[in-house]
């Protein structure tokens, strides 16, 4: 069928007319909600309670910490929000399902998950102790897998049309600290989350159910600071002088709220047609930037336009 003028400008308009504001998307569709944040008390799960928590979500910082959980939760309190923390092992399956029914206890349903407790250190693929390895999976890829778990069987009994997010790391893509690598059961764990992410989002598209990751590269937080202390202890001060060097070639997010932004955006509607998809956050760690001005048209470059 051919299409008339007056068709393709009625459709051009029909694609707008029904479309939800972005004063809505932004700010109020998260009113109402109730979310689970893993590892919420410090770093990208901090500034993830805090936009979320902003938008007018109920959020639960789910973490180990006792001091650093009740002091998020004061200082989120202190804004006005509904933030709570729930002493939560992501390691341990049966604190998942705690936590999620702490949610359920307390507010009635759980409408997003943000799987973001993670964990890490440095060892020599030739070096790696069994227990680290476990340390790490267990963290970052088991405690994602079944506080998701948990979270989603509520919102299938309550067929909630929840959201899912997921937390890997540009690491998946081995982009680590260049001409160093030494994180392989983190790689191992961070690339599973993303094949996690397609599985899951397979499986829980039928019911509604929003499923997406986040990938992260370099940001300025407690772990990033303090988790390679003990690699230098055992590899000695050649080492830190490496990472120093050529960790100055990665970009590094100055805040993780640069990072929690697209997270919220993947927990609101922004999100609505996006399925099992990973969104690398990470200021173009893997690209090699160009360092030189190069143009012959513009002033100010090299070697710019010649003089007529």
């Amino acid at each position: 069928m051919e299409l008339t003028e007056k068709m393709i400008l009625g459709l051009t308009q029909m694609s707008t007319q029904d479309a939800r504001s972005l004063q809505e998307i932004f700010c109020t569709d998260l009113k109402g909600k109730v979310a689970v944040v893993t590892g919420g008390a410090t770093g990208l799960g901090y500034c993830v309670v805090n936009r979320l928590s902003e938008g007018g979500a109920s959020v639960i910082i789910a973490s180990r910490n006792e001091a650093r959980g009740k002091k998020a939760e004061e200082e989120f309190r202190a804004k006005g929000r509904e933030v709570i923390w729930c002493r939560t092992d992501v390691t341990k399956v049966a604190d998942c399902y705690k936590t999620v029914d702490f949610a359920v206890e307390k507010y009635g349903k759980v409408d997003i998950v943000v799987a973001n407790a993670a964990t890490w250190s440095m060892y020599s693929f030739l070096d790696m102790p069994e227990e680290a390895f476990d340390h790490v999976i267990n963290t970052d890829l088991k405690g994602e897998y079944f506080i998701a778990q948990a979270a989603a069987r509520v919102m299938v009994r309550q067929k909630i049309r929840g959201k899912i997010v997921f937390i890997a790391s540009v690491a998946h893509k081995g982009s680590d600290t260049p001409k160093i690598g030494m994180m392989t059961h983190y790689n191992a764990a961070k690339g599973a989350v993303v094949s996690l992410t397609k599985g899951v989002a397979k499986e829980l598209h039928q019911y509604g159910i929003s499923v997406n990751c986040v990938a992260p590269g370099g940001m300025t937080t407690y772990g990033a600071v303090s988790n390679s202390s003990e690699a230098f202890e055992l590899y000695g001060q050649e080492l830190a002088a490496d990472r120093m060097r050529f960790g100055a070639e990665v970009p590094v997010a100055s805040s993780p709220d640069q990072v929690a932004l697209v997270v919220l955006a993947m927990c609101t509607a922004m999100s609505d047609y996006v399925v099992g998809e990973t969104i690398d956050v990470d200021g173009g760690s893997l690209m090699s930037f160009q360092q030189k001005p190069w143009s012959y048209n513009v002033e100010g470059c090299i070697p710019g336009p010649k003089a007529e």
